[in-house]
């Protein structure tokens, strides 16, 4: 500092030597001692070694580690950690400069340890968030919310950064400070609920790893559908299906019940829940004219090998009287053959639950659901195969005797009109 000061008060006097030999008949040897060409002088040499290191150096600097480290130095280019740097130097040059026009505990030394402070919390900043960067791509934390628990340390850093700027500012101890916090306690938990909230969440939800970045989430309350991209310490991103980016409090991961699609997709097939509602009136025995052409289905061969056996011993202990044996209905051949249909499907995961029910009939009709996973996760592909499976059910159903319910529609009321008239 000293012999910084003294090489701007040099720097000065041969200023002015040199305007005093070309200007004899002034006398300016007392712009030697006057504090403003000295800040004049500083400010100066201050612009001068800025330039210095922010065009030159810092620009080596930013080349040498993208050589060194592509992606690192990137990341550091790209958070602009170098930025706060070429801040600092121009703010020490310009403090030693002043030299005995700014004592060590003079205000102007003081807001300058405060500016430097400030710096290297800034830069120390840019450095987490480029760093959460790097490690974000790693395999080991690619699936932990690194980014929450980065913005919680930088919170701590600001915290500090500024209580030990006020300090050097006010020329006091931080531990006055620090103890003084405890007066104000209730204050700082209400500016930062949310912070705190955030936190207990983090530590809930991701502890229990319920919730990662890029899993499929479902908040049915709040109408959110999509994957998770970002997992904060104060919000929660999610991608919907029509690219909108949602954004809400962390908290609410703990307040709303939410599904986590990251089972199915591990999993190796997504589910098939749907059903299809047959008219009632419909369902009726299997006669031989039905069952001949049935039976020319090879889907259904099979099943009517093991229940002709399979009815005739049961049939034969009730005597010859037709009404009181067993009979196959179209109903219960056509869930047989929307079950081997579905083992026969290289698009169903065999390994994985598989069944055709019936569920408790309404006006609606009775329901056939068809239970099945499919071997592939990705939404397009399962939505093709779905339709792909019952648009062929709705076509072979009137092989099977069998109708469909649906309410009428305007075309079937105009049809009734007209066989009015």
């Amino acid at each position: 500092m000293q012999s910084f000061s003294g090489l701007v008060e040099n720097i000065v006097k041969n200023v002015v030597n040199i305007i005093d030999s070309l200007f004899i008949n002034f006398d300016l040897g007392w712009m030697v001692n006057n504090w403003l060409a000295h800040i004049l002088v500083a400010i100066i040499i201050t612009v001068i070694f800025s330039l210095l290191l922010n065009k030159i150096i810092i620009v080596m600097i930013r080349t040498w580690l993208s050589k060194l480290s592509p992606k690192f130095g990137k990341e550091l280019v790209n958070k602009k950690v170098f930025v706060p740097i070429g801040w600092a130097l121009p703010i020490l040059i310009f403090e030693a400069g002043l030299g005995k026009f700014s004592p060590d505990e003079g205000v102007i030394a003081r807001f300058s340890s405060a500016l430097l402070i400030l710096v290297c919390v800034f830069s120390l900043a840019r450095f987490l968030s480029a760093l959460s960067e790097i490690l974000k791509r790693n395999r080991v934390f690619a699936k932990t919310p690194i980014q929450s628990y980065m913005q919680l340390i930088k919170l701590i850093i600001y915290i500090f950064g500024v209580i030990i700027a006020i300090c050097a500012i006010s020329n006091t101890s931080p531990w006055t400070i620090v103890s003084g916090l405890g007066a104000l306690t209730a204050v700082i938990l209400l500016v930062f609920k949310d912070t705190i909230l955030g936190l207990v969440a983090s530590i809930q939800v991701f502890g229990s790893d319920t919730i990662r970045e890029g899993d499929w989430v479902t908040i049915p309350s709040l109408d959110i559908d999509g994957d998770c991209i970002e997992v904060g310490l104060h919000t929660v991103t999610v991608r919907s299906w029509d690219n909108a980016l949602i954004t809400f409090p962390s908290a609410k991961l703990l307040e709303h019940p939410f599904k986590n699609w990251r089972g199915m997709q591990e999993s190796g097939g997504r589910r098939i829940k749907r059903s299809i509602y047959i008219d009632q009136d419909s369902v009726g025995f299997v006669d031989l004219t039905l069952k001949n052409n049935l039976n020319k289905i090879n889907f259904l061969k099979e099943h009517f090998n093991v229940k002709d056996k399979e009815i005739s011993d049961y049939n034969k202990s009730f005597g010859e009287e037709n009404i009181n044996h067993r009979k196959l209905t179209n109903l219960g051949v056509f869930r047989a053959y929307i079950l081997s249909y579905l083992k026969n499907s290289n698009q169903i995961n065999q390994d994985l639950t598989m069944m055709v029910r019936q569920l408790e009939p309404s006006n609606e009709g009775i329901p056939i659901e068809v239970y099945a996973f499919t071997i592939t996760t990705d939404w397009v592909e399962y939505e093709s195969v779905q339709s792909d499976i019952f648009d062929h059910l709705l076509a072979i159903i009137k092989i099977f005797n069998l109708k469909l319910v649906q309410h009428p529609s305007g075309h079937d009321i105009r049809n009734l009109s007209k066989s009015l008239k």
